[in-house]
């Protein structure tokens, strides 16, 4: 089973849900679309998982490839075909059915509790996870839900966690395929974002990575299998 993997940057590559991905069977095919590299057609892919980045996903002069992107999500969605977007891919794939995304008044940076909604504990990924998890987030924008859209998660800084479109579009603000060292690379890079003032939320990130990243890591293997299912 063919899965297309679009990436935003480097900086953001695929982590556990890939892991999950080909321990599941599935083979991958990465296209750093940020890069200039074309997206190809959904024929001959299961589905498709939009990665993160730090581009504004409403900012086409710093994303002059969103628009095919958006078009692959909707291509996938039409096809019945199950699409993953992750921050970034999330905020894409409310856009491309066309939300608003805007900048937030507070970003979330680290570990974060992220509450499920009572519409999640019957869906085919999220159910059966509980009330509450502790997930990495990393992100400056923030959604309005789509037309249509099942909301599936809050946090206490932003009410749009994530959402599902139809049988099997995800979209997670939240970022289920970051590691441990894909948090640290994050943290590292806060001063060349020029966004220094954000760094005091990164106070304790290493307890953080500790006590919550195994939890973490177990749900997006589950959740990640799941995905998959939808798409045999």
């Amino acid at each position: 089973m063919r899965i297309l993997v679009v990436q935003n940057s480097r900086t953001a590559p695929i982590g556990l849900v890939g892991d999950a991905l080909t321990d599941n069977g599935a083979t991958l095919h990465t296209i750093a679309a940020n890069e200039g590299e074309a997206i190809p057609d959904k024929d001959g892919y299961a589905g498709l998982v939009v990665l993160g980045g730090p581009q504004d996903a409403w900012d086409d002069e710093k994303g002059p490839h969103f628009g095919r992107v958006m078009e692959s999500i909707r291509d996938f969605t039409e096809a019945d075909r199950p699409v993953m977007g992750i921050c970034l891919g999330a905020q894409l794939a409310a856009r491309a059915y066309g939300a608003k995304v805007y900048r937030h008044t507070i970003p979330e940076l680290g570990i974060h509790r992220v509450s499920l909604t009572d519409g999640a504990q019957d869906d085919p990924l999220l159910g059966g996870f509980g009330s509450e998890l502790n997930l990495a987030q990393w992100h400056y924008d923030t959604f309005e839900f789509p037309e249509g859209a099942v909301p599936l998660a809050y946090s206490e800084a932003c009410d749009r966690q994530a959402f599902r479109l139809g049988r099997a579009t995800y979209a997670f603000q939240f970022h289920p395929e970051a590691t441990g060292d894909i948090l640290r690379g994050w943290a590292s890079r806060i001063r060349e974002e020029a966004r220094q003032s954000n760094a005091e939320m990164l106070h304790g990130l290493e307890v953080l990575i500790a006590t919550h990243l195994p939890v973490a890591e177990n749900f997006t293997r589950a959740m990640t299998r799941r995905w998959l299912d939808l798409a045999r």
